[in-house]
């Protein structure tokens, strides 16, 4: 659209030119006929010189209106045969020349101040890419055309960990880097969108190989370490994508490649192709925010539960609860796919209360005795009201504060101050806080360090790059920052031994993973519970200080809130 617009414009101009050429002379020819300047007809000619002003540069307006000066001025007298020696023509093209310098400057700088915030509203201010904004202006295509969607993983751990100045050298680099890769293909065309997120349009006609050997050459950016001002950062990305027919509609091909790069997180893949399942799946998303408090009412929402492990002993010191949704349908999802959307209602609140009143429910059970618990607390609930209700719940359950940990989910958008407030008032009552500190959003370090935090979780995207020497060497960095504050340290998403072995040699003090355990369900952990007291009588069960029922195995010390750690 943006080019049509241009070619119409170029050919517009050159006509408008030649018209008001022929405009001045068919002027002059009737000022002829009608005797000369005195006519009235003469101020015509400040018509064509305003047209000429308002379409060209500076030098052409003046030119043209000198000669449309000389036009009422000598060459009148040299052909209807007046007075030599009246120079007023002289005043006419004075003001003719004036009038015209005046209009075309005003009309050169209003064309570039529109050139200008036209560039901003499609172009992306730091790397000078066309945006998305630019993208869903592009006309429908006259030939077949691959959308693709990318995303760089851990973008806003990047801006937690580094700042946002270096954050965006991080981005100047990586939009230069796929700008060198897609080169070789001219029928490519890079996009930027806010942050790491950027679009590839590929223009093919028979086939999509020309697709396959840019997917090919873009592998060479992901997993991937590139060097920043002598720092390593490990660079890995998404792709969603889908094939435009001719004819069809760009913003709906956005969607849909949207769609597809959100499957990728979802299902963890590095790639994924738009299928009409996938919209079906997505529109069942949706529908999650009018379906969820019937569901809580119903008991379809249910509170679960993962060990946390001591990284010496391995032995479980804590759990972390979380949420599950059973639909009516009988899927099964998990907080991460349905709590990003219910923070758009007022649900989320009535979750995070029913999953605080289901930890200290289950808290009081003889079984869970002295033992702590992580309740996830979205970052958009950091206000008064919401964090005044949590303690008052806490300290009527009659459950000892310190044994309550609140992890700190999301990005922190509201007032620094106002969310350090509310973490001291949580802290003031004896509640401690963890933060899953590469997925809050942070800029800096520094102001970490104002923050009353007691723990700082490592996220997954994190842990699972331990085996990369460039990842293992961030993890020892958090690590060591955080002894260096009293902080303790959590490495989530562990899998296997390898990451478990290395987060270890790293020094970090706890473990989380399935390398240990799945969530399980409280409500079959309190099953287990009723059945062991009717099999094995208090009177004859030994006090190991060890859980040995299943899917219950916490050693009552050793929890993250405790002075001791594995360094000890």
């Amino acid at each position: 659209m943006e080019s049509n617009k241009n070619i119409s414009k170029n050919s517009f101009l050159p006509l408008c030119v030649i018209a008001n050429y022929i405009l001045c002379a068919a002027i002059t020819y009737l000022i002829c006929l009608t005797g000369g300047t005195p006519s009235i007809y003469a101020n015509l000619m400040v018509i064509p010189i305003v047209l000429i002003a308002l379409f060209t540069p500076i030098w052409h307006s003046v030119l043209f209106a000198a000669i449309g000066g000389l036009c009422m001025g000598p060459l009148q007298c040299w052909i209807v045969g007046g007075d030599w020696s009246d120079f007023t023509w002289l005043i006419r093209l004075a003001v003719y020349v004036i009038l015209a310098a005046v209009i075309s400057y005003i009309s050169t700088k209003t064309r570039k101040r529109e050139k200008f915030y036209e560039k901003m509203a499609t172009h992306d201010a730091l790397t000078g890419l066309e945006n998305f904004q630019s993208l869903l202006r592009m006309p429908a295509p006259d030939c077949a055309m691959s959308l693709l969607m990318v995303s760089f993983l851990n973008s806003d751990d990047m801006e937690g960990l580094f700042g946002n100045e270096f954050y965006q050298n991080i981005i100047a680099h990586i939009s230069r880097d796929l700008q060198d890769l897609i080169k070789p293909y001219p029928n490519a065309k890079l996009y930027k969108g806010s942050d790491l997120n950027y679009a590839i349009t590929v223009h093919h006609h028979s086939n999509e190989e020309s697709l396959e050997n840019l997917l090919a050459s873009l592998d060479n950016l992901s997993d991937v370490t590139i060097t920043i001002d002598q720092v390593p950062i490990y660079v890995s990305y998404r792709i969603g994508f889908t094939v435009l027919h001719a004819g069809e509609n760009v913003s709906e091909g956005m969607r849909n490649a949207n769609i597809a790069l959100r499957y990728t997180f979802l299902k963890e893949q590095q790639i994924s192709r738009y299928t009409e399942a996938m919209r079906d799946y997505y529109k069942g998303i949706m529908s999650i925010a009018s379906e969820f408090p019937a569901s809580m009412a119903k008991g379809n929402v249910q509170a679960s539960y993962q060990t946390i492990h001591d990284a010496q002993t391995r032995e479980p010191v804590s759990v972390e609860i979380l949420a599950k949704w059973i639909r009516e349908d009988g899927t099964k999802m998990t907080a991460e796919e349905f709590v990003p959307i219910l923070k758009k209602t007022s649900c989320l609140h009535d979750l995070t209360m029913f999953m605080t009143k289901e930890a200290l429910r289950y808290a009081k059970l003889p079984l869970n005795e002295n033992r702590s618990f992580s309740i996830n607390f979205s970052s958009s609930e950091l206000n008064e009201k919401s964090v005044q209700e949590f303690v008052r719940t806490v300290e009527n359950s009659g459950i000892e504060p310190s044994r309550v940990i609140v992890e700190i989910t999301g990005h922190f958008n509201e007032d620094p101050y106002l969310i350090r407030e509310n973490l001291q008032f949580l802290h003031k009552h004896g509640i401690r806080i963890a933060i899953d500190f590469f997925s809050s959003g942070f800029s800096s370090y520094v102001v970490l360090t104002d923050m009353p935090i007691d723990i700082i979780k490592l996220s997954r995207s994190i842990t699972s790059h331990s085996g990369n020497e460039r990842g293992y060497s961030l993890i020892k960095s958090i690590i060591a920052f955080a002894k260096e504050m009293g902080i303790k340290t959590v490495a989530e998403g562990i899998e296997n031994e390898e990451q478990a072995q290395l987060c270890c040699q790293a020094g970090i003090d706890y473990l989380q993973g399935y390398h240990f355990s799945v969530p399980r369900l409280l409500s079959a952990v309190e099953e287990d519970f009723e059945l062991r007291k009717v099999t094995y009588p208090k009177d004859n069960a030994k006090d190991t200080g060890v859980d040995s029922h299943p899917g219950i195995s916490v050693v009552r010390k050793n929890d993250p809130s405790e002075e001791e750690s594995s360094d000890d």
